[in-house]
């Protein structure tokens, strides 16, 4: 099994409010989809495990993460400066997988950008993309150039999900990330189109072993999002 390794953070910045975009110095690749599991020497007492992250976005010699603070990992992680020592491991799970020749579709709601700004770039034609947010927009102005054009609602000033504006009959895949309401939403709304999920969940080891991230599938059976997924056909969840 892959161990952990250490980066360097070149850069740790907040988007707006609890938003944070983070780039570090590594030579790791992933699939779009794909998260590593990140920490820092401040996690040995509390919290103590470490904290999963989709890739936003890479190259050859970086890779970049956005989240939300919501506890004492992300808070800590928020105050790491430039040239702090971070630990990584992955890549992990399953990303998406890209079509190729399919006209296509982005949906994101929330925090759930952050991986899709590298799925953008990794398709081989531009997609249309959706984005959601419950009060004030952020982080879409970044796919600006790799996508074909951009949707956005406010839920509290527009009054409408993002979900009532796709016309999944539109599309040949879609691929989309945000709270489980909106992918279930998707998932219902849809009858021709394939869909592609990314789904969001507590994680403590990140490849399998502590079960602490099933969800139910359709059969009834309990699957890891760690390791089966976290990128699902939106049959097999709903």
């Amino acid at each position: 099994m892959e161990s952990y390794r250490e980066a360097s953070v070149i850069f740790n910045k907040k988007i707006k409010d609890d938003i944070y975009f983070c780039k570090i110095k590594t030579k790791l690749n992933a699939k779009a989809g794909q998260f590593f599991m990140l920490r820092c020497d401040s996690f040995r007492n509390s919290p103590l495990l470490s904290r999963p992250f989709g890739v936003c976005d890479q190259d050859d010699e970086s890779m970049s993460f956005l989240y939300q603070v919501k506890g004492v990992g992300t808070k800590i992680l928020s105050d790491l400066k430039e040239g702090s020592k971070v630990k990584i491991l992955g890549p992990l799970g399953n990303g998406f997988e890209i079509k190729k020749g399919k006209k296509a579709a982005i949906v994101a709601g929330g925090i759930g950008i952050a991986p899709l700004l590298y799925l953008a770039k990794s398709l081989d034609s531009k997609a249309d993309f959706y984005a959601g947010f419950s009060d004030e927009e952020y982080f879409t102005d970044y796919f600006k150039d790799y996508v074909n054009s951009t949707t956005v609602t406010i839920d509290k000033k527009d009054k409408i999900f993002i979900t009532e504006k796709i016309d999944t009959e539109k599309y040949d895949v879609i691929y989309a990330c945000g709270p489980n309401q909106m992918l279930k939403t998707l998932a219902h709304k849809n009858k021709n189109s394939e869909i592609q999920i990314s789904m969001e969940a507590h994680m403590a080891c990140g490849i399998g072993a502590c079960l602490g991230c099933t969800v139910e599938n359709v059969h009834g059976d309990f699957i890891r999002v760690c390791k089966d997924g976290p990128v699902f056909d939106s049959k097999e969840i709903f």
